[in-house]
């Protein structure tokens, strides 16, 4: 019998960018960011917090099983995860495992869920496109933090910046960091980047924005006026990026 193959990196991704959102959304005092553990070893979406006085850490390797700790509690396969018939088993199985115990009905999404969801929501839309698209989390070392001697994405040098796909010229790249109030401001995960191609082409800010070369539009009064229809809202914020 032939090995089972792996699951393609792009499925699994958006998978899990859509779990992790899920799981933010029914508990929102949860926090989303992108770690590297075991000095890069790992790539992972992690959700981190506090829950009745329970410290929740959950690590989503983009580039295998999803981990609950602390020491490592329970692990689940990508393969299990993907091949369950039920969507929300994975959701409910981790969330029972780390002791979280969301309400029946999921709280009114603010600004910085709504932001992730659609981020997630593209994923899916995008997976299987001819291009390549993925969503990495902005740091002071640029985009990506497995490569820390990269320029830091408030100080480009002059002239020059580090999003030209976003930002048309260094002055509206200067112009989104001082609206934004960067770096004073800054904190993990609350900028992500859209990229297609491994080339950014906007910018989403958690405080819920996103930045398009064409445009700059606040999010949660799109979703209301899409009667909080997500998909509706992914595909009016991102306009003609999309195929």
């Amino acid at each position: 019998m032939s090995p089972t193959p792996d699951v393609a990196p792009r499925y699994r991704v958006s998978t899990y960018w859509w779990i992790a959102t899920e799981i933010v959304r029914r508990n929102p005092k949860l926090e989303l960011v992108e770690t590297y553990p075991m000095d890069g070893f790992y790539d992972c979406l992690t959700l981190f917090g506090e829950q009745g006085g329970r410290k929740v850490h959950i690590d989503l390797n983009r580039l295998g099983s999803i981990h609950i700790h602390p020491d490592h509690i329970h692990h689940m396969e990508d393969r299990e995860v993907l091949a369950h018939q039920d969507a929300h088993w994975a959701i409910k199985e981790i969330e029972r495992v780390a002791g979280l115990t969301p309400a029946d009905t999921a709280p009114a999404s603010n600004s910085r869920i709504i932001t992730l969801r659609i981020l997630a929501r593209a994923l899916n839309y995008l997976v299987n496109d001819k291009s390549s698209w993925d969503v990495r989390m902005l740091d002071h070392h640029g985009l990506d933090l497995t490569a820390p001697l990269a320029p830091t994405i408030f100080e480009p040098k002059a002239g020059s910046h580090p999003f030209p796909n976003v930002f048309p010229t260094a002055h509206h790249f200067e112009a989104f960091a001082i609206s934004s109030d960067l770096p004073h401001s800054y904190e993990p995960g609350r900028l992500w980047t859209l990229l297609r191609d491994e080339s950014p082409v906007a910018v989403f800010d958690t405080k819920g924005v996103v930045h398009t070369r064409e445009c700059r539009i606040a999010l949660k009064p799109l979703y209301a006026r899409m009667n909080r229809n997500l998909t509706q809202t992914m595909a009016h914020a991102l306009g003609e990026l999309l195929p």
